[in-house]
């Protein structure tokens, strides 16, 4: 298997175009959501050429000596949109770039912040150092024009592992999403204690089905009640959507629960996967159907689960 490590030439910031008072109204909207966090709200769906791949809720963060930035945005050009924007509305560079997970759409903007620290899990590091060449190919294929900035030499992967018991103004825990035995990188959940909001990326999608690309579904549950406890007294900001509590913990968990049930009701029945997905009806779940992005994801979250728990049938 051939490793791509990605790197970073010292000119490739030069290639970031400054701020232009003339772009001013193309930028990411900011805003403000708590004393000191804005975001840019994501787009429904997957990266598409419509959505321009701007998919994962950007949080910016902002305290005394330092302003955060959770996500950077899917490509250079969109970053140094969002550079200016912070300037403009906080005054201030931004310091500190999170990378929560190894997603291309909330990181590949990492370069237009040439002098900021980028901080990530130690295992989120190792995966975007062997993948990001890759990701980049994948996400530019996707989004089409927005995508003509994305280029090998413009990636920054992060450098500064979170292992630290507090990362600046954010306590956070390390979710899993997927098997040990997959190998694949945990999620950074983030919780700002002045202002009790839990920003979490890849774990929540407020108003939606949860996308389940690459989770198991016994790990992804428990990884939600695992949030549950840590956002205990606190509003939550997911991957998509709005500022929202604990409910949308709770109808995430239903969707996984029955989920899971129906598929394994149709294996005790003998019933077979076919090449458009499970057969029948009885995993269709009434009770999300009329959810923005359950049509596109929910079939592919049946044949995932489904694959899961066959093997347990012969054992």
């Amino acid at each position: 298997m051939v490793v791509m490590v990605c790197a970073t030439p010292a000119h490739a910031g030069e290639k970031v175009a400054a701020c232009d008072a003339a772009a001013g109204p193309t930028w990411p909207v900011l805003q403000r959501i708590s004393p000191h966090l804005w975001r840019v709200a994501a787009q429904r769906g997957e990266p598409d050429t419509v959505n321009r791949g701007e998919t994962t809720q950007v949080v910016i963060a902002v305290e005394a000596s330092r302003v955060w930035l959770i996500g950077s945005g899917p490509s250079p050009a969109y970053g140094a949109s969002l550079a200016c924007a912070v300037k403009r509305a906080t005054g201030r560079a931004v310091t500190d770039v999170v990378n929560t997970r190894a997603a291309p759409e909330l990181a590949m903007g990492n370069v237009a912040f040439p002098q900021a620290t980028l901080w990530a899990l130690p295992d989120v590091i190792a995966t975007m150092r062997a993948r990001c060449v890759t990701c980049l190919e994948r996400l530019k294929s996707r989004i089409g024009e927005a995508g003509e900035s994305l280029q090998n030499d413009l990636i920054r992967p992060p450098d500064s592992a979170v292992q630290a018991s507090r990362l600046g103004p954010f306590d956070w825990r390390s979710l899993p999403r997927s098997s040990p035995q997959t190998k694949d990188e945990n999620v950074l959940v983030l919780r700002h204690r002045a202002d009790r909001i839990v920003v979490a990326q890849g774990l929540l999608w407020e108003g939606d089905v949860p996308d389940l690309h690459e989770a198991h579904i016994d790990v992804i549950a428990s990884s939600l009640r695992a949030l549950q406890g840590f956002a205990q007294g606190a509003r939550l900001l997911g991957e998509q959507g709005e500022l929202t509590g604990p409910l949308a913990i709770s109808q995430h968990l239903r969707y996984v629960k029955q989920l899971r049930a129906a598929v394994w009701a149709q294996l005790q029945r003998g019933e077979v996967q076919g090449a458009s997905g499970v057969s029948g009806v009885s995993a269709e779940l009434p009770e999300f159907a009329s959810l923005p992005s359950y049509v596109a994801r929910h079939p592919l979250h049946a044949q995932r689960v489904w694959r899961e728990l066959e093997p347990a049938m012969f054992r």
